[in-house]
């Protein structure tokens, strides 16, 4: 008994020495199960909180299906049930359940997406503490973002060169208010580009945030693939 709890002690104490890339799921065979059918395919991408599996039979899957998912890896056999949040010529998206994050491990706490939109800054917290409010806010396009972060570009200001903080709201089909913290700025030709660590002003509002990530993921996966494809065509193959 003591030898086994020493070695849960060490596991507990150490849980990432047996942690894997989510990578090493990359190009394996995926076998895909739902209700009275089975199809196997291969992953081909795990980024954020989707995995993108090849399928012949795509077609037959509905979204917000029910799904069991096989992976044959380098690193074992890896079972877990999710949903189909998307499909698409040749393939389709799952959504990774909660227990895959426990199960790998990802280099970026929250995967990043390029996304376009406006964003508004109704507020400003400079280096010293002073918070002052906008009458008129200033505008800024959205670069790309994550359930932790975005990134916003816009012209010098004066007002921005002191600031640590800001509040602003970001449309992105609909308005989404948050403070933004700076980690990073960086001047290019005309613009500056902004880097900043974002919490939501409304802990409700992460779920539509979090969807517009996914459906953002879905499209550029969808330009990939289509690119691929024109390349393949191009190639002759």
């Amino acid at each position: 008994m003591g030898q086994e709890e020493a070695n849960n002690r060490r596991a507990a104490l150490a849980p990432d020495r047996d942690a894997i890339s989510l990578k090493t799921l990359l190009h394996c065979r995926t076998v895909v199960e739902k209700q009275n059918f089975v199809s196997t395919g291969i992953m081909t991408r795990a980024e954020g909180e989707l995995f993108e599996i090849e399928l012949n039979e795509f077609e037959l899957f509905e979204l917000g299906e029910s799904v069991k998912l096989t992976v044959y890896s380098p690193a074992g056999i890896q079972s877990f049930h999710s949903i189909v949040f998307a499909k698409y010529d040749g393939a389709i998206a799952i959504i990774q359940p909660p227990a895959v994050s426990q199960r790998f491990q990802e280099k970026r706490e929250f995967f990043r997406v390029e996304a376009s939109g406006e964003a508004q800054i109704i507020r400003l917290v400079r280096d010293d503490g002073e918070v002052r409010t906008l009458s008129t806010p200033l505008e800024a396009k959205l670069r790309d973002i994550s359930l932790g972060g975005v990134g916003l570009v816009m012209p010098p200001h004066e007002e921005m060169k002191q600031v640590s903080r800001i509040g602003a709201v970001l449309h992105l089909g609909f308005p989404f208010a948050c403070d933004l913290e700076v980690v990073r700025r960086e001047r290019l030709l005309d613009e500056i580009h902004y880097g900043f660590r974002m919490k939501a002003v409304d802990t409700e509002m992460l779920r539509p945030l979090r969807a517009f990530i996914l459906r953002n993921q879905v499209e550029l996966n969808i330009q990939a693939r289509s690119a691929e494809g024109r390349k393949r065509g191009a190639n002759g193959k």
